[in-house]
């Protein structure tokens, strides 16, 4: 088990509930591979690590285990679930479909020019982050291109339903940190090629360029996963 919240400098802030802090943190290490699959959770640990009650731990693991990320054994430790490739391989699905289809469908607001302009100044940076070999920076990147363009549509309901398909897809993009399939810069040529088009007017082509980079995703993702120890996954 993977010892790290034992010794956390992370503090607990007065804003938002407890219960909420503790489930994004855990959350958090499981998707960054900082606890594996079949590693074990106690209540008591993470409530000693934090100095709080056991029942704020008791719900966020309950969160956990509703969004698939966990598994409570009655009267036993609580475990990180293995990763489902058909999870994964599903979740690519949605967000390849969902998303070219956004672009296609609300292209007048996409292309805006204070969209465009936030598009290029974020890919800019993911740029500068691969090419330095920023991985935490470069994904958090890639996240908020992808988020940058469903909230211009004015899709935030969409843009729940992705991030709850790809917290499953983001533990297999962590895994590729070690086993590093392809370069991480061609995730900045991928979405290039999203804001020429859009820059190009052309909704098709953009759609088509958001459609394919999902694509590429989809495979990389597929590889990592014939890499990793077998272990870690289910169907």
């Amino acid at each position: 088990m993977g010892e790290f919240y034992l010794s956390t400098d992370c503090v607990l802030n007065g804003k938002e509930p407890i219960n909420q802090q503790i489930y994004e943190f855990l959350r958090r290490a499981i998707i960054e591979c900082r606890l594996l699959p079949d590693d074990t959770l106690t209540e008591n640990d993470v409530a000693n690590a934090f100095d709080i009650s056991r029942q704020p731990v008791r719900e966020a693991l309950i969160k956990l285990a509703e969004n698939d990320f966990v598994m409570i054994c009655p009267k036993k430790a609580t475990k990180v679930k293995r990763i489902s490739k058909s999870h994964v391989l599903q979740g690519v699905f949605i967000r390849q479909n969902l998303e070219s289809a956004v672009i296609r469908e609300k292209f007048s607001d996409i292309k805006e020019k204070m969209v465009v302009d936030a598009l290029e100044k974020i890919i800019e940076k993911q740029e500068i982050a691969a090419k330095n070999y920023s991985i935490h920076e470069h994904f958090a990147l890639d996240d908020e291109f992808h988020h940058t363009i469903i909230m211009a549509a004015g899709f935030d309901w969409v843009q729940d339903l992705i991030l709850a398909v790809k917290g499953t897809m983001d533990r297999v993009r962590f895994l590729s940190i070690e086993h590093e399939v392809s370069p991480i810069g061609r995730t900045c040529l991928a979405h290039r090629a999203v804001l020429n088009a859009i820059k190009d007017n052309n909704p098709e082509k953009a759609a088509h360029a958001m459609y394919d980079h999902m694509k590429e995703t989809s495979l990389s993702l597929e590889e990592v996963i014939a890499k990793c120890n077998p272990d870690f996954f289910d169907l």
